[in-house]
């Protein structure tokens, strides 16, 4: 670190920050780019874009805004809508038609370019909110990690700066203020945010926390998997963030009232095969051949090494990297019991080899009493199993950001750690004098659009309203229960 970079670092120990900080998050721009569907959201981009435009051109103590866009900004799993018979330069397959584009850089640029012509009001107030002097920094989510792409992060910049009619230097000027960050952005000793989907075993696509070793196709979680060959079918009848709260009567109830229940039984089914079996088929693969390959191909990937580098750029250590790597999450995907339980199969295969038990042991016991002893016995054992199962599933996001932040900010000696994802406003204590704030979602906001503001080194979670923003008490609307879709 040189002496500028030193100088910084003492000036943000006592306070002097040359910035306020903004951070939004799950935006999920571009989540109406369905075939044949109409812009849903307008009311929605106004309010964004006053947002923009009110805190562009009202600074405190005359300090520039880190805006901090908190991952899940532009909905790239979500965009099935796909070019017409020579309009794109790339292949399109018959998968690609019926469930979106995939996630290769070319086809996400295409992806990117198509929420811009459909959110031109947010994208404009943003460059001015740019052009003012402010800065953006772009943090990954699990929806949007395809901004891992370069040409993707070009694009962006280029959309912005053409908006601005910028040519020579003024255009460069005004890219240069926008940042991507493919895990974290950190204060050290002052901020942590992150979008929190590395807590979530089913929202962390493998390859999430070494972007520098995917090369053709970004590897999509379960959660997203989930998303294109299903949920996003149903779209227009669901309220995704109220999905994300379902068990499994609320989902039946759903099936019962959306439409034909054996299409809809058939579409789940065919997704749950397409996520599980390739999982499958890796944990089949268990001979000696398969093993040493795959020792091999691990010990190509250092995951500490790209966590590192994120790091250095923030003055953190070796150390602070492997300890950050030890709070993530495995994905799912990595797991055949974890995948399992998603989709309540652990319980399936546990009913069949209860009802196979009680068929042997009752066929096996003699008379009536002792048939009777069997059953019941078989029954227990079955009640028993399925309540353990049902402890060890753990789908619900919240929870896992909450655990993650209080160590987090130990790791870090932050006072503030954000996160978003869980689509649930929070703003509560993890101890240490430390807070933990997340970002809720702007996709259905009741009460108003939740942000949080840092002036002068003291952050509060406020909500944005036509045209003004406010503080409230009641910063944690109550939630139902198990989530069984992760956001």
């Amino acid at each position: 670190m040189g002496l500028g970079g030193v100088w910084k670092r003492v000036r943000w120990t006592f306070g002097e920050r040359p910035h306020n900080l903004l951070a939004i998050s799950d935006l999920h721009l571009g989540c109406d780019l369905k075939p044949g569907a109409r812009p849903a959201r307008r009311g929605f981009d106004a309010q964004l874009a006053g947002f923009l435009d009110y805190h562009g051109s009202n600074r405190t103590n005359g300090k520039p805004w880190r805006l901090i866009l908190d991952g899940d900004i532009v909905d790239f799993v979500a965009i099935t809508v796909t070019p017409g018979p020579g309009e794109a330069g790339f292949e399109i397959s018959e998968e690609e038609r019926q469930f979106g584009l995939g996630s290769e850089e070319a086809k996400c640029v295409w992806k990117l370019r198509q929420t811009f012509a459909r959110h031109p009001e947010v994208f404009d107030a943003l460059a001015r909110f740019l052009q003012k002097g402010n800065f953006v920094h772009i943090v990954r989510g699990n929806h949007d990690g395809e901004f891992h792409w370069p040409a993707v992060q070009q694009e962006l910049k280029t959309q912005l700066a053409a908006r601005l009619e910028l040519t020579g230097s003024a255009r460069r000027r005004v890219e240069q203020r926008i940042r991507f960050h493919p895990w974290f952005y950190l204060e050290p000793g002052f901020f942590y945010a992150e979008h929190g989907n590395a807590h979530d075993r089913y929202s962390v696509q493998s390859g999430f926390f070494d972007p520098a070793s995917v090369s053709h196709a970004l590897d999509l979680p379960i959660s997203s998997k989930v998303l294109r060959y299903f949920a996003n079918r149903y779209a227009e009848q669901t309220d995704l963030d109220e999905v994300d709260t379902w068990g499994v009567p609320e989902y039946i109830d759903w099936v019962l009232k959306a439409g034909n229940p054996l299409r809809i039984a058939a579409d789940y089914f065919v997704m749950v095969w397409r996520v599980t079996y390739p999982v499958f088929v890796q944990s089949l693969k268990v001979w000696r051949r398969f093993a040493r390959a795959a020792d091999k191909a691990i010990s190509r990937v250092d995951p500490h090494a790209s966590s590192a580098h994120a790091l250095a750029r923030f003055s953190g250590t070796e150390a602070q990297a492997r300890q950050l790597l030890a709070i993530a999450s495995r994905p799912a995907e990595e797991s055949l019991f974890d995948s399992m339980q998603l989709f309540y199969l652990d319980r399936a295969v546990l009913a069949v080899l209860g009802l196979v038990g009680a068929f042997l042991a009752v066929g096996a016991a003699h008379g009536l009493w002792a048939k009777l002893a069997a059953a019941v016995a078989t029954g227990i054992g079955f009640a028993a199993l399925n309540a353990v199962l049902a402890g060890l599933r753990r789908t619900d996001a919240h929870p896992m950001l909450q655990q993650a932040a209080r160590r987090i900010a130990q790791l870090f000696d932050v006072k503030y750690v954000v996160m978003g994802h869980s689509h649930r406003v929070v703003d509560e204590p993890i101890g240490s004098g430390a807070r933990y704030l997340n970002l809720g979602s702007w996709t259905n906001a009741r009460i108003g659009f939740p942000h949080v503001v840092v002036e002068d080194g003291v952050a509060e979670l406020r909500y944005w309203k036509n045209g003004m923003a406010e503080a409230r008490e009641e910063q944690q609307p109550p939630q139902p229960a198990p989530l069984p879709i992760p956001a």
